[in-house]
């Protein structure tokens, strides 16, 4: 049994010699990254100042500029509103007016139109119907007197067919 807590004591202690080579490369290897980041961290910054400075720079320049922007968009806004107000109620306005000529010339268009049909029916009650009365009597008076001269060629006919027989007999 002692041999064999040898071999097992023997076993643990390669361990832990393996377990301290294997730190000793770790703890190496976080130095030389520690290292290398503090490199880059120390480039970093001094290229970041200048650049971080001039930033700063251009916004405390800037910073007047922009709230005067503002102040000027802002005063466009309330003008605009305004104009556009006044726009909207002058088209009102237009509409109504344009409303209100369309009622004045629909009203304007019926009168015409009822002055224009009264003047039809009195155009015809007055002055067509007696044109045809007296169109009819005409033509009555025109129908008579063809029936005369018809009438009397007739019996001057018959009159000379008489003495064309006499003459004949």
């Amino acid at each position: 049994m002692t041999t064999v807590v040898a071999i097992f004591v023997i076993v643990a202690a390669v361990a832990i010699v393996l377990q301290m080579a294997i730190l000793f490369a770790l703890y190496k290897a976080v130095k030389q990254t520690s290292a290398r980041v503090e490199g880059i961290a120390v480039r970093v910054e001094e290229q970041a100042t200048p650049l971080l400075a001039t930033a700063n720079a251009i916004l405390e320049d800037a910073q007047p500029k922009i709230s005067e922007i503002a102040s000027n968009l802002a005063e466009s806004t309330v003008t605009l509103r305004a104009h556009t107000a006044q726009v909207a109620q002058a088209t009102g306005e237009i509409v109504e007016r344009a409303r209100l000529n369309a009622v004045r010339m629909d009203e304007f268009v019926g009168n015409t139109m009822d002055k224009i049909e009264v003047a039809s029916e009195l155009l015809e009650s007055k002055v067509l119907n007696p044109v045809r009365r007296v169109q009819a009597i005409i033509s009555a008076v025109s129908a008579g007197l063809g029936f005369l001269r018809n009438n009397s060629n007739n019996r001057a006919r018959a009159a000379r067919a008489r003495q064309d027989e006499e003459m004949f007999i």
